[in-house]
């Protein structure tokens, strides 16, 4: 009977998802997985478990060769029914005893070959994949050194269309394999049979990316605006008793809040993350005084949920900043993280020809997909 990754193996494993995990240039909230192979079996992050911090029971085993039954399986065409079939399988791969729910990309990471796979969300690469010339950069900057996957639907017919498209690729290539596999508005997935592979492939993704923008640094925040902590505090009551509201300010925050024109680019979806973490559109507002204000935030607040089964997590107001909620300090902090990451990965963009969102269909899939709703409930 199959029994999983040595314990040198496993440690090894916490200590790479730690490092990449605990980087918020790379992995933000619940973002980002990796995985292990050895003797038949994969370990693979569970879903909605934070790399930063996961230990050994954060992983779930799977055996490959039930991993290998999914690849070949055909499918319904109907996209709830495959699901629903595509997740049961996935469960049932996993190993006698484990209770974990594997990451919904446990089949991607099956398909390629090599040992450790990490597949990150970072800043800097998603102002690639999230932008309108991502692809043609993506070859610009990496020739012959990487793989760009067009935005599908995320799990089983991701992982498909990577092993279709790796199969092309590695023909064109004298039968190689990229460094890279580039997701557009979903980050990048590297891969390699030894630590030191992992972080000579890291470093250099970084260090040409951080050669080809103008400007990759983190968004400032200051105190060079303020809402009043009543405000907040009736905001934060509306995602319930634990509710919480955070402000957050700083000059690039107000310079593209100053009118709704320039504010734009944040109604829309960059990636399933954003999504998830900070919902895929916010509130918007005028700098009002908090008696006026207030009124109509919770009157949108409720029409929102109603609309989209769902609480909305940011609001902007003009000129001013954001103000992130949710049901607990965590989820509010997370949505904060996520619309300064957002923020940035807009304006890294503009040096591959500016932000591609996701489609409103797209945005539809990931708001009313089962699995991203179990992510956001682990994780929040």
């Amino acid at each position: 009977m199959k029994d999983g990754l040595s314990e040198k193996s496993m440690d090894k494993l916490v200590a790479v998802s730690r490092k990449y995990g605990s980087d918020p240039d790379y992995v933000l909230a619940g973002g980002g997985n990796t995985s292990w192979k050895e003797n038949g079996v994969m370990a693979v992050k569970a879903s909605g478990t934070e790399l930063g911090n996961i230990t050994s029971k954060g992983f779930v085993r799977l055996d490959l060769d039930k991993l290998q039954y999914i690849r070949t399986k055909k499918y319904p065409e109907d996209r709830a029914e495959r699901e629903e079939m595509a997740l049961e399988d996935l469960m049932n791969s996993r190993l006698s005893g484990e209770e974990g729910r594997p990451s919904v990309e446990s089949l991607l990471h099956a398909i390629i070959p090599e040992k450790i796979v990490v597949h990150t969300h970072p800043a800097l690469v998603n102002g690639l994949t999230c932008s309108v010339k991502g692809a043609e950069k993506a070859e610009e900057l990496f020739p012959g050194r990487s793989l760009w996957i067009p935005l599908v639907d995320p799990g089983y017919i991701l992982a498909k269309t990577v092993d279709d498209e790796l199969v092309k690729w590695a023909s064109s290539h004298n039968g190689r394999q990229p460094d890279y596999i580039f997701l557009a508005n979903h980050g990048v997935f590297l891969w390699g049979n030894d630590l030191d592979e992992i972080d000579r492939k890291s470093e250099n993704l970084f260090e040409v990316l951080k050669g080809s923008v103008t400007d990759p640094s983190p968004v400032v925040t200051d105190n060079g605006a303020e809402v009043s902590e009543d405000l907040l505090e009736k905001v934060g009551s509306l995602a319930g008793k634990e509710g919480k509201a955070l402000f957050t300010t700083g000059p690039e925050i107000r310079e593209l809040l100053g009118t709704k024109e320039s504010a734009a680019p944040l109604l829309n979806s960059l990636s399933p993350d954003h999504i998830v973490y900070m919902g895929h559109t916010p509130l918007v507002y005028n700098d009002i005084p908090d008696d006026k204000l207030f009124p109509q935030i919770e009157k949108d607040y409720q029409e929102f949920t109603e609309k989209w089964g769902m609480e909305p997590k940011s609001i902007l107001v003009l000129g001013k900043g954001i103000i992130s909620i949710g049901n607990s300090m965590k989820s509010a902090e997370l949505a904060r993280l996520l619309m300064l990451d957002a923020i940035r990965v807009i304006r890294i963009s503009k040096s591959f020809g500016g932000p591609e969102f996701m489609s409103e269909e797209k945005v539809n899939f990931i708001n009313t997909w089962e699995v991203e709703k179990y992510r956001a409930k682990q994780s929040g």
